[in-house]
């Protein structure tokens, strides 16, 4: 990340030393629909065009005064268009995915019981498609294939360019399990946990929440199956897609959908 103070000193030295050796700041206009309209991302012209109004104010006389309230007010506008330019180049997404909303085990407090209710809907219809490309990663193991699109579209961490039908904005596992920590075995955002969570009592710690508890043990089991399809062995990647696929059934079973992999459901 940018020094703040830096920053700062790099703005006011190009404000100040314009109008005499032409140096500007030139910024870039980022098109984020859900921010349209915002003062933020007024175009650069009329950014321009506003800074030299305030600060070049022609008095009777005929010469040119700079008001230490306007160049504040100038200063501060263009600090704020370019940090917000900033941020949108580090790579923030101006899409943010359903199921990584940060609520973590406080998934359902204080809703009412239909929204809660919808919600539940919604990350289940998350999870039945997540299933959907487990199912299809198997038939690729079946086959013997150990890369290619059934292992690309259930392992890889990028992020899509548009959600897909259900709004799943990255691919299965990461939807289903959520982007790792620092932490060994430790992920956060993914759908799964957020479901599981759904089924815990107001008051109660989920930890001792059974749906909890199955997706725990659940998430911790597909990495074999991942290192077994680098090391380009089929037969290993069958043998742990198997056993993930057992706890897969209990958990689903324990977050009220069809505990059965072979259900139409999943199809």
């Amino acid at each position: 990340m940018f020094n703040a103070s830096f920053v700062c000193l790099y703005l006011m030295a190009a404000v100040l030393l314009k109008p005499c050796c032409g140096f500007h700041v030139r910024q870039q206009q980022h098109k984020l629909p859900y921010l349209k309209g915002s003062p933020l991302l007024a175009s650069p012209s009329s950014s321009t065009q506003e800074s030299s109004n305030a600060l070049n104010t022609v008095t009777p006389a005929g010469t040119t005064t700079a008001s230490r309230r306007d160049l504040l007010r100038s200063f501060g506008t263009s600090s704020a268009a370019v940090a917000f330019s900033l941020l949108v180049n580090e790579g923030y997404s101006s899409q943010p995915a359903f199921a990584f909303d940060g609520s973590g085990a406080s998934a359902s407090s204080g809703l009412s019981p239909a929204t809660k209710a919808e919600k539940k809907k919604r990350f289940q219809e998350r999870v039945v498609a997540d299933v959907r490309d487990f199912n299809t990663l198997g038939k690729t193991i079946d086959s013997g294939e150990t890369q290619g699109p059934g292992w690309v579209n259930f392992f890889i961490l990028f992020q899509r360019r548009e959600a897909d039908s259900v709004g799943r904005t990255y691919a299965a596992l990461v939807d289903l399990r959520g982007l790792p920590t620092k932490k060994s075995n430790e992920f956060e955002g993914g759908g799964g946990l957020l479901l599981a969570n759904t089924f815990t009592k107001q008051g109660k710690p989920p930890d001792n929440t059974p749906a909890v508890k199955s997706f725990l043990k659940l998430s911790k089991t597909f990495d074999a199956i991942q290192a077994a399809g680098k090391a380009g062995d089929a037969v290993k990647a069958k043998k742990e897609w198997l056993k993930t696929s057992e706890l897969f059934s209990q958990y689903l079973s324990d977050v009220e959908l069809p505990g059965d992999l072979n259900d139409p459901l999943y199809k």
